[in-house]
C-alpha cells in the first residue's frame, strides 16, 4: 500500500516538475528572443534540455531504486550521482569548445531545474503561510 501511495505520488511530482521545466524553458527561450539577444538562445537550449535529461536521468535513477535493497540502491544512486554529474560538465565543456554556444547562457540552462525547484519550493511556503493566516484569524 505505501509503495503504490509513494508511486503515485512520485509519478504526479515528476509530471508536474517536468511541465514546469518545460515552462520555463520556453518562458527563457521566448524572452531571449523577445529581447533580441538571438545569439544566447543556442546557449540556452543546450542548457536547458541537458538539466531535462538530468532530470529524467535522476527520475530513472531514483525509481529503479526503490526496487533495489538498500545497499545496492545506495550504490545505484552513488553511480548515477557522479555519471550524471559527468553529463552536466560535457555540456558545459561542449558550450565553451562550439564557437556558436554561449557559454553562459549555457550556464542559466543547465540550472533550469534548480530554478524550477526553488520556485516550486518558495510557491509551496508562500501558500502554506496564507492558508495558516486564514485559518489563524
Amino acid at each position: 500500500m505505501l509503495k503504490m501511495e509513494f508511486a503515485d505520488n512520485y509519478a504526479e511530482q515528476m509530471r508536474r516538475t517536468l511541465l514546469h521545466l518545460l515552462a520555463w524553458g520556453f518562458f527563457v527561450i521566448f524572452s531571449a528572443l523577445l529581447s533580441g539577444k538571438i545569439s544566447m538562445i543556442l546557449g540556452l537550449l543546450t542548457g536547458w534540455t541537458s538539466s531535462l535529461i538530468y532530470f529524467l536521468l535522476m527520475c530513472r535513477r531514483v525509481k529503479r531504486s526503490t526496487e533495489l535493497p538498500p545497499e545496492k540502491a545506495l550504490s545505484s544512486m552513488r553511480t548515477g550521482w557522479l555519471l550524471r554529474y559527468g553529463f552536466i560538465i560535457s555540456i558545459l565543456v561542449l558550450a565553451v569548445k562550439v564557437p556558436g554556444i554561449d557559454f553562459w547562457a549555457a550556464v542559466v540552462g543547465v540550472f533550469s531545474l534548480h530554478i524550477v525547484l526553488m520556485v516550486n519550493a518558495v510557491w509551496i511556503v508562500v501558500a502554506g503561510l496564507i492558508t495558516n493566516l486564514g485559518k489563524s484569524e
